[in-house]
């Protein structure tokens, strides 16, 4: 019975040691597993790195394209905001240019001579209503025709009242400033003829003018 203890006993220890024995393997292998890993990597690090730098440098061209395809599409709607603010203003000064009144200092036709502020925009004239629009202050606007009006002929007859060019033998009934936000709105109530027949037609504007005109 003691030789079969004794047996049963080994083959344990025997069991036992040969387990640690394989986990003691095992550590082995992994330790030199980590070392041998490392040892490649310190040993391809520079051909690892010369590649990377390879491919970068390979892209370079490709990234510089690029770049020269967004600095041209910039430039492209650059010019073509350019080119539209041009063609915006162009169109803008032709048509202040075309206007009757707008760089000038005075209106004139067959039946008026008045002077008027420079930049004042010329919207209608009907015969007998000037309509001029203007962005100078109104303030202005109301003092330059007032200085005007003390150089004509002041008239009071019949209930109605008009200030008589005597030069140009038409008068002005009224100068009306309006305005409507920024924009300033000048409408001239005038009508030609003889002073004398203007103050007895016992009518102003279009109706006067048609007495005195007969």
């Amino acid at each position: 019975m003691d030789n079969k203890k004794t047996e049963m006993k080994k083959k344990s220890e025997n069991k036992e040691n040969k387990k640690i024995k394989k986990k003691i393997t095992k550590q082995v292998e992994k330790e030199t597993k980590k070392k041998v890993v490392k040892k490649t990597v310190k040993k391809n690090m520079p051909e690892v790195v010369s590649k990377l730098k390879e491919e970068v440098s390979s892209n370079t061209p490709f990234l510089e394209n690029v770049e020269k395809i967004r600095e041209k599409r910039n430039k492209k709607m650059v010019g073509k905001l350019e080119l539209i603010v041009i063609v915006a203003f162009s169109i803008i000064m032709l048509l202040l240019l075309c206007n009757r009144t707008f760089f000038r200092n005075n209106y004139k036709t067959s039946k008026i001579n008045i002077d008027i502020p420079l930049l004042m925009f010329f919207s209608s004239d009907d015969g007998n209503k000037l309509v001029l629009k203007t962005l100078r202050k109104s303030e202005y606007v109301r003092d330059y025709f007032n200085d005007k009006l003390k150089n004509m002929t002041f008239y009071n007859c019949n209930g109605y009242s008009f200030y008589y060019d005597e030069n140009n033998f038409y008068a002005i009934y009224d100068i009306k400033i309006e305005k409507d936000f920024v924009v300033k709105t000048t409408t001239i109530e005038y009508a030609s003829g003889s002073a004398d027949c203007l103050c007895n037609a016992n009518a102003i504007g279009k109706k006067a003018e048609k007495i005195c005109l007969r």
